[in-house]
């Protein structure tokens, strides 16, 4: 017996076009897959003591690690799997298309995480950043086998939290980030639910699991 992809109606807000096509290049721009890679970034090269202390070309080869890590591995397969017609595009917009993806995305997070705990140069937020987006991508495969729970929102959530706890472990956190933050995290549920990908509750949902995610993160690297 199929499963059904929601567990509550998806509502159509009957927006307007261009309001839509609005939500669908927010949906792009902060897709899961591109967060981490911007999370880390942000950390190596606009965090005044990260920038200071961590060597021009450790940075880069940092920022390498985590994008064929996070961004072209993962989509790589995603590909794949749309060309070898095992998913039916590359939007993932099924319970049943995420399956496969879901568990190489995990694999591929586990192991940026496993290599930066290994290099003395990482940033111990990154690191700390790291291990949670794993925690997060564990727990949307989880999820995923119970209702279609929101990745872009796991992502935002995960990152609002991660970005609180710095502002309050970290003396030199920029604060002047968090209220962008907030605001983007906002649109972003905002944006799926214009799309009508997710019921509320979906959206609800991935912003709680990818928050607790990184407190779990912070609370196993304290």
């Amino acid at each position: 017996m199929n499963t059904p992809d929601t567990t509550a109606p998806v509502p159509n807000y009957n927006a307007p076009v261009w309001l839509r096509s609005l939500a669908q290049v927010v949906s792009y721009l902060f897709h899961p897959l591109f967060v981490p890679i911007i999370v880390v970034w942000m950390l190596l090269y606009l965090h005044p003591i990260n920038y200071l202390l961590t060597d021009g070309g450790i940075r880069v080869r940092l920022m390498a690690m985590t994008f064929i890590n996070t961004v072209l591995l993962p989509g790589f397969v995603v590909f794949l799997l749309w060309r070898l017609k095992f998913i039916p595009n590359m939007y993932l917009e099924s319970r049943r298309d995420r399956i496969i993806p879901l568990n190489v995305v995990l694999i591929f997070y586990f192991w940026a995480f496993y290599i930066g705990r290994n290099l003395e140069a990482i940033p111990p937020a990154m690191q700390q950043w790291l291990l949670g987006v794993f925690i997060a991508s564990c727990a949307a495969m989880f999820t995923n086998i119970f209702f279609k729970i929101s990745l872009h929102t796991i992502a935002a959530g995960g990152a609002l939290l991660f970005f609180v706890l710095q502002a309050r472990a970290d003396l030199h956190w920029p604060l002047g980030w968090l209220a962008p933050v907030v605001v983007l995290a906002g649109l972003v549920g905002t944006a799926r639910l214009l799309r009508s990908a997710h019921a509320p509750g979906e959206i609800y949902a991935g912003y709680l699991a990818g928050a607790i995610s990184q407190a779990a993160a912070a609370f196993i690297m304290a």
